[in-house]
């Protein structure tokens, strides 16, 4: 059979583009009224049409693959799902077809087709009661996506990215919790160098006042805990506003707010907003650079953190 000129493939493309970016049929269901049935937003807490109240969807779906169906076409419509929300969530609805074209153009699809025939493998040869172990087949999905999205994005999409992502981020792909050191992984991640918030990471060269008045005013570790680094968000430079990074937790301060913290071990909810993120429910802002680079480091710490 002949090949199907390019400017056909890219059409069919675009149209399936349209699916993903506008009414979600191929790779999610629509989201509708329970009472009229009318389509809504994913987002919608009450009905534009009978005004009735919505339930909101559950994200975290206990089965996401049937064992008993064909694996490879599942996991890449759970693929495209994540690729959706990734998009959203780091990025912007508005460019998720750049993204898309971008993701066909670059030739990644072979990628990603590869690895759900990979996957698929691999969860046929797991022993049954694996298989039938939600967490374990979850954490394995999103394992996997997260590094085909974080290769993709930082590889093929550097000149369309809003903020630069360091290449270092993907050195830490295939690793577990043990096998990681955390502060070499916090500040590659965060990447200071490209950013222009004032960051101590030398204790002993740093004015002991301001050291002073940041444990005063949010920085509070335990006896002998490793301090990573502290950046000063004051608009004096006194270091009464900032967050810090530690071995075992985040602490921060925002201006005209109170100290918060969170240890990895209690991270249980991100939210990353339009200029902000919600830490556990708590408000945190640097900049839109450093949100996204603390955004990405928390999520890969909570995942390693709650691997099975």
């Amino acid at each position: 059979m002949a090949d199907v000129p390019f400017v056909d493939k890219r059409s069919s493309f675009l149209n399936l583009l349209g699916s993903i970016r506008y009414d979600f049929r191929i790779f999610a269901p629509m989201k509708q009224c329970h009472v009229c049935k009318t389509t809504l937003p994913d987002n919608a807490r009450f009905c534009f049409n009978c005004g009735a109240a919505q339930v909101m969807a559950n994200t975290e779906a206990p089965e996401v693959l049937h064992l008993d169906e064909a694996l490879e076409p599942q996991i890449l419509r759970l693929f495209f799902m994540a690729f959706r929300q990734r998009i959203i969530e780091e990025h912007a609805e508005r460019q998720l077809d750049t993204y898309a074209v971008r993701l066909y153009e670059s030739g990644f699809e072979e990628v990603i087709n590869r690895r759900a025939e990979q996957t698929a493998a691999h969860i046929r040869e797991l022993e049954p009661a694996v298989q039938q172990n939600p967490a374990y087949m979850r954490s394995l999905l999103d394992h996997t996506f997260d590094d085909l999205l974080d290769y993709f994005i930082i590889r093929y999409c550097q000149d369309i990215n809003d903020i630069r992502l360091s290449e270092a981020i993907l050195g830490y792909q295939g690793l577990h919790w043990e096998d990681i050191d955390l502060m070499k992984m916090t500040m590659d991640y965060l990447d200071f160098a490209h950013e222009t918030e004032t960051v101590y990471t030398d204790f002993l060269a740093m004015p002991i006042e301001k050291l002073k008045t940041a444990g005063s005013a949010f920085l509070f570790p335990q006896p002998q805990e490793r301090i990573f680094f502290i950046c000063d968000q004051s608009l004096l430079g006194s270091l009464r506003e900032g967050f810090a990074m530690t071995e075992r937790a985040l602490y921060w301060r925002a201006h005209l707010d109170k100290a918060r913290q969170t240890t990895f071990n209690a991270l249980h909810s991100l939210e990353r907003k339009k200029d902000w993120l919600l830490i556990n429910g708590f408000f945190f802002n640097v900049n839109a650079s450093v949100n996204l680079k603390v955004f990405k480091l928390l999520k890969k710490i909570k995942r390693l953190k709650q691997e099975p």
